[in-house]
């Protein structure tokens, strides 16, 4: 009788364990157990196991306790569940906190093209020259994945000068939180994306720009790098908040590893002196880019001087905007915009400096500017006008290909107007006079119409 005991003991913990399951059968074996508990705690000591065996039973019955607490709370769950699911169905999968992280947006514009002979469109056509779908997954409160597809025309072919998936980068904002209390604010991006330089690159589509075309000067770069933006607040001595963009990237214009052994840098600076006047600067340095063309664009031209084995693209940008009757709505995009009047400014400058040239080549570096002046009126909520003056031109005598035409100087004029058929749709009409100059340069005959309609969503 000494040593039956403990084995009884043992081999009823072993078998409350393997029945845990059932909660009823659970409870009838826990009152014996409890009660041997209790007798052996004052048991003398020959008749009894040792203190710490004692002990070690008394937290085994309190976990054994634990769990049918537990095992009873998830059975009155799952019977609520049930109750609540149509009949003979399970309950579904809630993946509304998930969805919630989940954001998509898009916009694409469609219409008629009538371009003169030596235009894009000499015999008319029916086009869809903008078509974006944009996700973004945000996993926490910092950091998002932004993924955009580019669905021109319907055009889904991959390309490395034009691919599907033309923008993917995860930004993070406020990643620092030792800066949360102060002046400074911070966020970033790092992958591919839209380098921020200048303004007009913001609205440069049919459907957020107040025109259906373009400007002469429109620059573009998007490259794959490592952006840093922020704000500085300087209400403490009176004024409006300095805001900066930073950027270091590959510069060559081929997707994927840089060629070159430079790196491209974007430097940019915003600030509203007066809440309807809008500022910015920009600089952008592509680095060495050996025999790469760069990634930023001028005026559509993208290409190496003529000869070059070397050469390295530098930009720059002053902008201004003035808002009369400033609306509510954001600066962008400006088709979209409630102010009663808006007038844009935008001038530039570039040089393509060559180091290296082929032997018994010649190597014409280029230099030139670039700007445009355009103005927008909203007649009623529903209708506004707008006209634009643009231009490009090379210094000395210098020729490239700008906007598709071989020129030393290009000039565009542009007017249109827009009706706001709903708050997300827009129908614009619009006509561009494109004049063209320079040695050995005929006047080409390629002014256009356009009538579309765009939408944003």
């Amino acid at each position: 009788m000494i040593n039956r005991y403990p084995i009884m003991r043992r081999s009823s913990i072993t078998k409350v364990v393997k029945q845990e399951k059932g909660e009823v059968k659970m409870k009838r074996l826990l009152i014996p157990i409890l009660v041997l508990a209790f007798i052996f705690s004052y048991a003398p000591p020959g008749f009894a196991a040792t203190d710490e065996e004692i002990q070690i039973l008394k937290q085994q019955v309190q976990q054994l306790l634990q769990r049918i607490d537990k095992l009873e709370a998830d059975q009155a769950k799952t019977k609520e569940d049930m109750a609540k699911a149509p009949s003979g169905q399970a309950p579904k999968v809630d993946l509304s906190n998930t969805l919630s992280k989940l954001k998509m947006k898009g916009r694409f514009a469609t219409g008629y093209y009538k371009s003169e002979t030596a235009g894009s469109f000499p015999s008319g056509s029916f086009e869809m020259p903008d078509a974006k779908i944009q996700f973004s997954f945000q996993p926490d409160e910092i950091n998002t994945v932004v993924m955009r597809f580019k669905l021109d025309n319907g055009v889904t072919g991959i390309s490395t000068t034009s691919p599907l998936l033309d923008y993917f980068y995860l930004q993070s904002k406020d990643f620092i939180p030792s800066l949360k209390d102060t002046p400074f604010s911070l966020s970033s991006r790092l992958g591919r994306f839209k380098l921020g330089f200048g303004e007009e690159t913001w609205s440069d589509n049919p459907v957020e720009g107040v025109l259906p075309s373009n400007s002469a000067a429109k620059t573009g770069v998007s490259d794959e790098g490592l952006e840093l933006a922020g704000k500085i607040k300087l209400d403490k001595i009176g004024l409006k908040p300095l805001g900066w963009v930073t950027s270091v990237s590959n510069g060559n214009n081929t997707v994927g590893s840089d060629s070159g052994q430079g790196k491209a840098f974007l430097g940019k600076l915003y600030y509203t002196p007066i809440d309807p006047l809008y500022l910015s600067a920009s600089y952008y340095d592509s680095g060495r880019l050996k025999l790469s063309n760069s990634e930023f664009s001028i005026a559509g031209l993208a290409q190496r001087p003529t000869n070059a084995t070397d050469w390295e693209r530098k930009v720059w940008e002053i902008d201004a905007r003035y808002d009369f009757g400033k609306g509510k709505k954001p600066l962008d995009p400006p088709a979209y915009s409630d102010s009663k009047a808006i007038v844009r400014l935008s001038y530039g400058g570039f040089h393509d400096i060559t180091s290296t040239a082929t032997t018994g080549l010649a190597t014409a570096e280029r230099a030139g500017n670039f700007g445009f002046i355009e103005g927008t009126y909203n007649l009623t909520k529903k209708i506004y006008t707008a006209g634009r003056f643009s231009f490009v031109n090379l210094d000395n005598e210098v020729t490239a290909s700008l906007n598709s035409v071989t020129a030393n100087t290009y000039d565009r004029y542009s007017l249109g107007m827009g009706y706001r058929w709903s708050d997300n749709t827009i129908v614009k009409l619009g006509y561009d006079w494109n004049e063209e100059s320079g040695p050995s340069t005929n006047q080409a005959n390629n002014d256009q119409l356009t009538a579309i309609v765009s939408t944003q969503f």
